[in-house]
């Protein structure tokens, strides 16, 4: 017993040297425990019993051994074994802990797994090289090649299939979800290729017991079905409570140049019978400047806007208004060393506009923005008659898209109408925009979602007094879209 006990180890030893080296090669290692647990339990040559506790010794020690390597790599980049852990909260450490014992026991028992399909291997080989001396000569059950042939194939595609079954499961409650979902398809894969395999070159008169593996395996897939069953109706769940539809409607002004008494008239959502953006833009909008990182620390002075509906030639409009828009100027030069940059704020004089280390930013930019939740999901895909969309809008032409990522991706481009009146200098150039987003949103593993975007866009330079034609494009069926 002592000798064979000694055996053991030894064979775990050796599966867990062979697992801990296969761990450091990307993808492998996180399979590295199945093949390591495999390694012992075809040594151990005892069955599948004796193969999983090879394996499992096997599993302990690529545990021990990831564990001191990883103290070797802290010690090495934090200058200490053991980092100080005196400021973390409890609740963050217990979880760590959990996780980091939930990881060791797993690898512990996939080592084991892979020790007892490695003992089955093994016992196969051996009897049917027994069996070789007699009734294979008389004609066998079937070559060797045609037996790897249907086990690998029976294996690839329980691998396949498991994989893509537990990701897709997993994907509301885990992120990435592929990371338990290839382990488990290679463990499932790897245990039917074996299984498939001593049955293929089972020996005679042993159809009872195979008929008995048969029943064990066909619980064994009862019970993952169910699991995954219920895994997933508790994935669409939390997916579905965070579910989340949304509107936003944004208005950008931007000017390098100070102007006096500006008034513009910009594209406005169209209303639904439930969404109404427009109104709430008008009675809820605040506007944000964005002042630059070098200007004073005081800031730009406050602006009084107003807003209103306002009826055009060309349809109902949003008006934005103010007595004046005072806009600074804001000279720097980029200064950087070894490891960084930044801006350092300089006087108008020093300026140069042939120093490529110098420039000028402005405190002109603002934004007016409101949101809106929807009751139901909108119709990213298809806005057209259901959703809000901007207006005025004339000659919409379907157009190539300038990035097609999704299939369900259509673009479209049109001409809109911006009113402006302002008095500026000459030289001051200014640019209004209206965007518009629809949105659907869930957790997914990560958030993800679908939505259409409405803008448009024009640019002006100098005073202006008139109606000025704007630049439209709209790009539905972006994103991604529950089943």
């Amino acid at each position: 017993m002592d000798s064979i006990a000694r055996g053991t180890v030894r064979n775990g030893i050796i599966g867990g040297i062979a697992g801990v080296v296969l761990g450091v090669v990307p993808l492998v290692l996180l399979v590295a425990p199945l093949i390591g647990g495999g390694v012992a339990g075809y040594l151990e040559r005892r069955d599948a019993r004796g193969g999983a506790v090879a394996g499992a010794i096997a599993g302990v020690l690529m545990a021990l051994l990831g564990a001191v390597l990883s103290g070797i790599v802290l010690a090495v980049r934090l200058g200490t074994l053991l980092p100080s852990v005196a400021d973390a909260p409890l609740a963050g450490l217990a979880i760590a802990t959990a996780l980091s014992l939930g990881a060791v026991v797993g690898q512990i028992l996939v080592a084991a797994v892979g020790g007892a399909l490695g003992g089955i291997l093994e016992a196969t080989h051996r009897r049917r090289g027994q069996a070789d001396t007699g009734a294979m000569k008389s004609g066998g059950r079937g070559s060797t090649i045609l037996s790897i042939t249907g086990s690998v194939i029976a294996g690839v595609a329980t691998f396949a299939v498991v994989a893509v079954a537990v990701t897709a499961v997993l994907d509301p409650l885990i992120w990435p979800s592929a990371l338990v979902g290839l382990p488990v398809g290679v463990v499932a894969g790897a245990a039917v290729a074996v299984g498939s395999y001593a049955f293929f070159r089972r020996k005679p008169g042993t159809d009872r017991h195979w008929r008995a593996v048969g029943l064990g395996v066909l619980a064994v897939v009862v019970v993952f079905g169910l699991l995954l069953g219920g895994l997933w109706v508790v994935g669409q769940d939390r997916a579905d409570a965070s579910y989340e539809s949304t509107y936003e409607y944004e208005v950008t002004v931007e000017a390098d140049g100070t102007l006096r008494e500006p008034t513009f008239y910009v594209p406005a959502p169209t209303d639904t019978d439930d969404v109404h953006l427009s109104d709430v833009f008008v009675e809820d909008v605040r506007y944000d400047r964005d002042t630059p990182g070098v200007a004073p620390g005081e800031g730009p002075s406050p602006v009084n806007f107003s807003y209103a509906l306002v009826e055009t030639e060309h349809g109902r409009m949003i008006e934005i208004s103010a007595d004046r828009i005072e806009v600074s100027q804001y000279y720097y030069r980029e200064v950087e060393n070894e490891t960084m940059g930044w801006r350092e704020p300089i006087d108008a004089a020093e300026y140069d506009s042939d120093d490529p280390s110098m420039g000028v930013s402005h405190d002109g930019s603002f934004s007016f923005t409101v949101t809106m939740t929807a009751e139901e999901s909108i119709d990213t895909a298809d806005p057209f008659g259901t959703e809000p969309v901007l207006a005025p809008r004339y000659d919409r032409t379907r157009i190539e898209c300038p990035s097609q990522y999704f299939d369900t991706q259509r673009c479209y481009s049109y001409q809109s109408r911006v009113y402006a009146d302002y008095g500026a200098a000459e030289g001051t150039s200014v640019s209004v925009a209206a965007t518009l987003y629809g949105r659907n949103e869930w957790f997914s593993g990560g958030w993800n979602g679908n939505e259409y975007r409405d803008r448009t866009f024009v640019e002006l330079r100098g005073p202006q007094s008139g109606w000025q034609v704007a630049v439209g494009d709209l790009e539905t069926g972006s994103g991604n879209y529950r089943a």
